[in-house]
């Protein structure tokens, strides 16, 4: 009886054991499985991680290629400065040199400027003295303003036709303006240059032979006391033909120089202004 109960319990115990078992088998399992997943997907994350370091690496590295590239241009760039530098800091050396010359030039100079002006400076008491040792009469200045004036040839020249031939072909540069560059002013000149040809020439004022008001013209002598009216306007010589011919020997003024016809006017005849 009692080796029947032992062997019933045994089996019992047996099938007991055996659920247990197959229980744990079965958390194992399943703790296996889980652990498996878990795994795979880590895996996968880790795989995920790896494949966004390596992108992170080529793309660090291309930074570090183009770092390194631009290094190298710096370098290339630092060494073109470098020359740079040295061509200006000779240029300045050159340039100090040339400022220092300048500046030695100029001290000599000054040097010898202050040596002058303390020789030769004139005090007032002096200027005072040579003005009173050399004043001249207003007479005496207008005079000397115009010995420049006429360079009158040694021989007086006569002849109608020949003052004619000095006559042609000259014209005005500058065009008939009144009391700018007008009757007057053209006399006074083409008395100057006649005179200076040779031809003993007045300037005349009076009315005008063909009308018009007052006038300006010259009387040239062409043969011994024997006068043509020359026409200064139009630098024409009025012929005994002209209908207006005798109207040109009836005048108020006649000026025999230069220093005359300013005194009597000068604005009217400085045709040199």
């Amino acid at each position: 009886m009692k080796n029947e109960f032992r062997e019933d319990f045994e089996k019992k115990s047996g099938i007991a054991k055996a659920k247990v078992g197959l229980v744990v088998c079965s958390v194992l399992v399943v703790i296996l499985v889980i652990s498996s997943i878990w795994l795979y997907a880590k895996i996968g994350t880790l795989q995920n991680q790896v494949g966004t370091f390596e992108t992170e690496r080529s793309s660090l590295q291309s930074e570090v290629a183009g770092l390194e590239t631009q290094v190298s241009a710096l370098e290339t760039d630092k060494s073109a400065l470098g020359s740079q530098v040295t061509n200006l800091e000779t240029q300045k050396s050159s340039l100090q040199n040339e400022i220092d010359s300048l500046n030695s030039n100029f001290n000599s100079l000054k040097s010898k400027y202050d040596s002058y002006v303390a020789t030769y400076t004139i005090t007032k008491e002096k200027y005072d003295d040579y003005v009173s040792e050399h004043l001249y009469t207003n007479e005496e200045y207008e005079s000397a303003r115009f010995d420049f004036y006429y360079v009158v040839p040694a021989e007086q020249k006569f002849g109608v036709y020949d003052l004619e031939v000095d006559l042609f072909g000259l014209e005005w540069l500058y065009p008939y303006e009144e009391n700018v560059f007008d009757c007057s002013e053209m006399s006074a000149y083409l008395e100057w240059y006649l005179e200076n040809l040779g031809w003993h020439t007045y300037i005349i004022l009076g009315e005008a032979p063909f009308g018009g008001g007052y006038h300006a013209w010259l009387l040239v002598e062409t043969s011994l006391d024997q006068y043509m009216p020359v026409e200064s306007t139009t630098i024409k010589i009025i012929w005994w033909a002209d209908p207006d011919f005798d109207g040109y020997f009836i005048y108020d003024y006649e000026l025999e120089t230069i220093l005359d016809a300013l005194s009597y006017n000068e604005s009217e005849f400085d045709w040199w202004k």
